[in-house]
C-alpha cells in the first residue's frame, strides 16, 4: 500500500481515504481531495469520511467493536485514533504463539508497527471498512511533479551547462590518459631501462597534471557561482509565490512544516546542480573506460561488472526502507521544529503556568524520534559505504589475482595489469555514482512532493488590468455572502446581505465565535466566500484586484504583530521613502505620539520580538497607527481597542470619529460600540440591525443583554434584482 502522509494539520482522515482508494486502484493526489472535500482546522468526522468516501464510489461501513476483534476487520480499513486522528490498519500479524501485532500507516508519521497492547492506548473502538462499489472505476490521477514545473525558467541556465560541461569533458580526457603512464612507464621504460624516455613522460604528464589542476579549480569556481546563482533564483522564486498565498494556507499548517518544504529547495538544488552535468560524463566516461578494459581483458571486464551488479542490487533492496526513514525523518524533523518554535513564542504561559519541564520532556521525545529515524538512515548509508569499498577492494584483489596468472601465461603485459587496473577503478568508481546519483534522483520525488505543496498551490487570483480604487466610492455592499469553514459544517455566514455607506462607522456585535471576525476577514478579501459577493462602490472586489483593493485598506486584526525593528519602521511598515510628519501625525491620533516621545529613542526605539517591548496599549496603539499610515479610505478593526483603558479608548474613538473613513469595528466593549454610528449584529449567521434602547439610561455599559435586539428591516441593504 502507498503511504501518503498528511500537508495540513487537520487532514488526516483525507490521507487515509486516499491510501485506501488507492489501495482499490483509485490513485489520487491528496491536493486533489482537498480541493473536491472542504475540510475546516477542526478536521473530518467519521461521518464525513463515509460521504466523501461514497463521493469516490466506496462504500463505507463504520463499526464500533473491541480490541480482540480487530484480526476479523476487512483490511485495510480507517481506525480513529487519539480521540483526535485517524490511521490506516495494514495487516494484522499473528505469530505462532498466538500474539497478535498489527502494521498501521499513520498520515502524520509514516508505517508503524504495534502489538495490541501498544494499540489499546490509542484505539477508540471505532473502524471504517470501505470496498469499492459497482460503480468504482479504477484510474491514476496522480501526476508527477517535474523539476522544472517546481523551478520555473532559470537565466544563465543553458550557457552554464555548456560552460561546465565542456570544462568537466576536458578533465575526463585528462582521467582517461592517466593509466597510459603508468604503462609506459613500467613496459617501455623500467624494461627497457630507458632513462631519456621517462623524462620525456614525466615531463609530459607532469604538464598535463598542472593543466589538470588549473582546469578543475576553474570548474569548481564557475560550479560555485553557478550553484549560488541558481539557488538565489530559486529561493526568491518560490518565496514570491508564497507570499502570494492566500491565509488559509498558513492557518491550516505548522510554521515547522513549512519551513521544511521550503528548505526541501537546498537539498534538490545541491542534489542536481552536483550531478545534472557529473552524471552525463559519468556514464560517457563509464562506457569509454568499459570499451578500453574490454579492449585488455574481457574476462577481466566480467569480474568488474559483477562487482557493479552485486552493488546495484544491494541498493535496489534498500531502496524502499531507506526512502521512508528518510521520508519520516523529514516530518519528525517538521514537527519538532514546530514544537520549538512554539515553545518559543509562547515561553512566557509556558514558565506562568509551570509547563516548561513537560514542554522539555515534549521535546526531547521528537527530538529522540528525529534521532532514530537518522539513526536508521545513517546505518543504511553506513551499509552502502561499506558495501562500496569492500566491492572495491575485492574487485581489485581478483583483478590482480586473475591478472597475474594472465601475465605469466603472457596474455599481458605488467604495464597493460596496471593500466586494466587503472581503467577498472575508474569505471567501478564512475558506475557506483550513477548508482547512488540515480537513487538520490528517485529520493528527490520525496522532496519536490514537500515543495510542490508550496509551489503547486494556486496563489490568489489576480486580475488582468486592476482598477483605480480612489475613483469609487468607499461603499462596501455584501449580497448574499455564505461561509462555512468545511463541507458538512453548519454556515457560519448564511447569506449576509449588508450595505455600508461610505463614510459610516459600524460596529459589528455578537457573543464569540458567532462569526464576526470570519466576516471581517472576508470583507477583507483575505477569505473568499462559498457563495455570493463583496463590492467596492458597486464593482466587485474580484474584478477590481485584492492587491488594488487593499490599498484603500487599513486593518488591525486581532492577531497581528510587529516587526522586529524600531517604532517608527513599524508604524511605516518599513515604507522605503519613509513620511515622518505622517508617521507622527498618525501617532498623535492614536494618543501613543507622547509615550513615544518619553522613551530613550523616541520613534527610533525598537519594539523588540514580535512587540515585546511595547504595553499591550502601546502595541496596539503603534498597530492603529501603523494602518492609519496607509492613509487608507476603509479602516476595518477586530477588537483593536481591547487593551486600552477607557480614556486612550475614547481619545483614540474620537480622533477617528473625525476621520473622513468608513468604519467596520468588530467589537464587545461598549465605548467603541458607542463610538459607532450603527450597530449590527451576527446572529445565527445573519446580519440583524440593533437599534438601541432610549429608555434605558446606560444601553451599553453593562452586558449586550441591555440592547433591544429589535430585527427590522436592512434599510442598507442592496435592492434584489
Amino acid at each position: 500500500m502507498k503511504t501518503i502522509l498528511q500537508t495540513e494539520v487537520s487532514e488526516c482522515g483525507l490521507a487515509c481515504l486516499a491510501m485506501v482508494a488507492d489501495h482499490f486502484g483509485y490513485g489520487c493526489e491528496l491536493g486533489n481531495l482537498r480541493r473536491r472535500f472542504a475540510v475546516s482546522l477542526k478536521g473530518a468526522t467519521m461521518t464525513q469520511l463515509v460521504r466523501y468516501a461514497a463521493v469516490l464510489e466506496l462504500a463505507g461501513r463504520p463499526l464500533s467493536l473491541e480490541l480482540k476483534e480487530i484480526p476479523d476487520l476487512q483490511l485495510p480499513c480507517i481506525l480513529h485514533w487519539d480521540l483526535k486522528h485517524f490511521v490506516v490498519l495494514k495487516k494484522v500479524h499473528k505469530s505462532l504463539k498466538g500474539d497478535i501485532s498489527v502494521t498501521l500507516i499513520d498520515p502524520a508519521v509514516g508505517e508503524r508497527r504495534m502489538t495490541l497492547e501498544t494499540m489499546s492506548k490509542h484505539f477508540t473502538g471505532v473502524a471504517l471498512e470501505l470496498s469499492p462499489n459497482q460503480h468504482f472505476k479504477p484510474a491514476d490521477e496522480t501526476k508527477q511533479i517535474s523539476v522544472s514545473q517546481l523551478t520555473g525558467k532559470i537565466l544563465g541556465l543553458r550557457t552554464a551547462l555548456v560552460h561546465v560541461f565542456c570544462l568537466a569533458a576536458v578533465l575526463e580526457l585528462f582521467a582517461i590518459a592517466a593509466p597510459l603512464f603508468n604503462q609506459y612507464v613500467i613496459d617501455d621504460v623500467i624494461v627497457a631501462g630507458d632513462r631519456e624516455l621517462l623524462i620525456v613522460l614525466t615531463a609530459g604528464f607532469a604538464l598535463l597534471t598542472v593543466t589538470q589542476t588549473a582546469i578543475e579549480l576553474v570548474r569548481s569556481w564557475f560550479l560555485m557561482h553557478w550553484s549560488i546563482d541558481i539557488g538565489f533564483q530559486w529561493a526568491s522564486r518560490v518565496f514570491t509565490h508564497m507570499t502570494r498565498l492566500p491565509v488559509a494556507f498558513f492557518e491550516k499548517r505548522r510554521l515547522g512544516d513549512i519551513v521544511s518544504r521550503f528548505g526541501s529547495i537546498a537539498d534538490i538544488q545541491n542534489t542536481l546542480t552536483s550531478v545534472c552535468v557529473g552524471s552525463v560524463l559519468d556514464g560517457i566516461m563509464a562506457l569509454l573506460a568499459l570499451g578500453i578494459m574490454f579492449a585488455y581483458s574481457s574476462y577481466l571486464s566480467i569480474i568488474v561488472i559483477a562487482g557493479v551488479a552485486a552493488y546495484a542490487l544491494l541498493r535496489w533492496l534498500f531502496y524502499q526502507p531507506f526512502r521512508e526513514a528518510s521520508q519520516e525523518q523529514l516530518i519528525l524533523g517538521a514537527k519538532e521544529s514546530s514544537h520549538f518554535f512554539e515553545t518559543i513564542r509562547a515561553v512566557s504561559p509556558i514558565k506562568l503556568f509551570g509547563r516548561d519541564a513537560e514542554r522539555r520532556t515534549r521535546w526531547l521525545n521528537l527530538k529522540q524520534d528525529v534521532i532514530n529515524r537518522a539513526i536508521k538512515t545513517q546505518k543504511l548509508g553506513i551499509l552502502f559505504k561499506v558495501t562500496n569499498t569492500a566491492l572495491f577492494s575485492a574487485q581489485g584483489l581478483a583483478i590482480f589475482y586473475v591478472g597475474a596468472g594472465l601475465v605469466m601465461s603472457n596474455a599481458l603485459t605488467v604495464g597493460m595489469l596496471t593500466a586494466f587496473s587503472s581503467y577498472a577503478a575508474t569505471f567501478s568508481g564512475r558506475i557506483f555514482n550513477l548508482i547512488d546519483v540515480v537513487f538520490s534522483i528517485r529520493l528527490l520525488g520525496m522532496h519536490t512532493g514537500r515543495l510542490a505543496d508550496i509551489v503547486m498551490e494556486e496563489a490568489e487570483p489576480e486580475v488582468e488590468t486592476e482598477i483605480d480604487c480612489t475613483r469609487l466610492d468607499a461603499e462596501i455592499t455584501l449580497r448574499g455572502v455564505k461561509f462555512r469553514y468545511g463541507d458538512g459544517e453548519p454556515w457560519v455566514l448564511n447569506g449576509i446581505d449588508l450595505s455600508i455607506p461610505a463614510g459610516q462607522s459600524l460596529a459589528l456585535i455578537g457573543p464569540s465565535g458567532c462569526g464576526k471576525s470570519t466576516l471581517c476577514k472576508i470583507i477583507l478579501g483575505l477569505l473568499a466566500p462559498d457563495e455570493g459577493e463583496v463590492l467596492l462602490g458597486g464593482v466587485p472586489v474580484t474584478r477590481i484586484g485584492y492587491r488594488a483593493y487593499r490599498q484603500v485598506v487599513g486593518t488591525v486584526m486581532q492577531d497581528d504583530t510587529l516587526l522586529a525593528g524600531s517604532i517608527l519602521e513599524n508604524i511605516t511598515f518599513f515604507d522605503a521613502q519613509t513620511d515622518i510628519e505622517l508617521a507622527e501625525q498618525c501617532a498623535r491620533l492614536t494618543a501613543v505620539h507622547d509615550e513615544i516621545l518619553a522613551m530613550p529613542m523616541g520613534y527610533q526605539t525598537l519594539v523588540g520580538e514580535m512587540g515585546g517591548n511595547l504595553s499591550g496599549g502601546q502595541k496596539q496603539r503603534v498597530l492603529l497607527a501603523r494602518a492609519l499610515y496607509k492613509r487608507p479610505r476603509i479602516l476595518a478593526l477586530d477588537e483593536a481597542t481591547s487593551h486600552l483603558d477607557v480614556a486612550n479608548e475614547q481619545k483614540v474613538n474620537a480622533a477617528l470619529g473625525m476621520l473622513p473613513l468608513t468604519r467596520i469595528m468588530v467589537a464587545h466593549r461598549p465605548e467603541t460600540i458607542n463610538a459607532a454610528e450603527r450597530i449590527v449584529a451576527i446572529q445565527n449567521g445573519r446580519a440583524l440591525e440593533v437599534i438601541r434602547n432610549p429608555v434605558a439610561p446606560e444601553p451599553l455599559t453593562v452586558a449586550r443583554e441591555r440592547f433591544t435586539w429589535t430585527h427590522v428591516p436592512n434599510r442598507f441593504a442592496p435592492a434584489q434584482a
